[in-house]
């Protein structure tokens, strides 16, 4: 009788190579858009007005949509362009599953490292695929919650590390020294460890991606283009 195959995720190699891949095609071109996202953000935050308030919204959108292209593209073993997968994130229509399953995620959280550290990690460590589930099965937050649940289940600490490393430790960092104005303190350094921070949860994207579809997730299926017409 066939033995079930041992499935091991090894956090270090998957982000390792979550940064790597992140400096090579597709993936560079979206960094990049997402690295000037992120600084046209910075500019526009401390403005208060009807049109920095648009131009945050409009930003947003669209790193959320740069976020959804890179997690298909990692979950997915063909070769495209990184155009491609920012038109295939659109047609993709999951931008409010994508949201939704996100303030979920951050809410729970939040709430779990204000109320108990290990709590917080614990809930990532059982949420971290929920954004994922989304994108890739289409999945409201109820249904992506649960599946990230199910799916994570006996690999809790790898999918925690990866979730605490990528995401909780990098958006800590940033709140933190946001608090303390760093950036009137470190200037151009400020700017630079905002740019590694989006580098670094990046990175987590990719990594979570993969480790969704190394446990038995869909990988991303693109319909190949129609023939022309002669």
């Amino acid at each position: 009788m066939e033995q079930p195959r041992t499935i091991q995720l090894r956090p270090g190699s998957l982000i390792a190579n979550g940064l790597k891949d992140l400096f090579r095609p597709p993936f560079a071109l979206l960094l990049l858009i997402d690295l000037l996202i992120v600084g046209a953000l910075a500019s526009v935050s401390d403005q208060v007005d009807d049109a920095s308030f648009f131009g945050v919204i409009i930003l947003t959108v669209m790193s959320a949509f740069v976020q959804i292209a890179l997690t298909m593209a990692a979950a997915s073993e063909e070769q495209r362009s990184s155009d491609e997968w920012v038109k295939l994130a659109f047609k993709r229509r999951v931008f409010w599953r994508f949201i939704l399953t996100g303030i979920v995620t951050i809410a729970a959280v939040f709430v779990g490292l204000l109320a108990f550290i290990i709590g917080g990690l614990i809930l990532g460590a059982m949420l971290g695929l929920a954004q994922t589930v989304a994108i890739q099965e289409h999945a409201w937050p109820s249904t992506a919650i649960r599946r990230s649940i199910a799916l994570g289940r006996g690999h809790r600490m790898p999918i925690g590390s990866i979730f605490a490393i990528t995401f909780i430790l990098p958006n800590a960092l940033m709140q933190a020294g946001a608090q303390l104005r760093w950036d009137r303190e470190l200037g151009l350094a400020w700017n630079a460890l905002g740019a590694a921070a989006t580098v670094l949860t990046l990175a987590g994207v990719v990594a979570l991606a993969r480790a969704y579809v190394a446990l038995g997730g869909k990988s991303t299926e693109v319909a190949p283009a129609a023939a022309p017409l002669r």
